[in-house]
């Protein structure tokens, strides 16, 4: 009787301390949480609705912005000795390429917006519940 008492609760310790060592090692698992997500406190409804929003604005201000202007058409419509006109082609084009250029990075930041929300659903979406992480650090071999 009393070895098999002691072989139990070398099995039993060994069990746990072979459970926990494995928790240990698993523990990049759950770097997410540590990391920064601004999104966290927002119901998963309205994030879903954001991100519908967002993609949706983004593919439509991609359509706007997808060329980028080119000011020889305006440049070479002038006569080749009239410079002044030529200046103010050129001026014409630079203020149109700012405006894309503004454009084009309002699109880059919904893009990363639109980044940051698709991480938060995908997050959630990964785990239930903190039970659910526990169970998949101790069981993950």
């Amino acid at each position: 009787m009393g070895k098999a008492t002691l072989l139990l609760i070398v099995l039993v310790v060994g069990g746990v301390g072979g459970g926990f060592y494995n928790y240990q090692r698993n523990a990049p698992m759950d770097a997410d949480l540590a990391e920064a997500r601004p999104y966290r406190a927002v119901p998963t409804a309205d994030l879903l609705k954001t991100i519908a929003s967002t993609q949706k604005d983004v593919q439509r201000r991609k359509g706007a912005v997808a060329a980028a202007p080119t000011g020889a058409s305006a440049i070479d419509a002038t006569d080749s000795s009239d410079v002044g006109s030529r200046a103010n082609a050129f001026a014409g084009f630079q203020r149109q390429n700012e405006q894309w250029k503004a454009q084009r990075g309002a699109v880059m930041e919904q893009e990363i917006l639109l980044k940051q929300l698709m991480h938060e659903k995908e997050l959630r979406d990964k785990d239930v519940d903190s039970w659910t992480r526990i169970k998949r650090r101790v069981l993950t071999f």
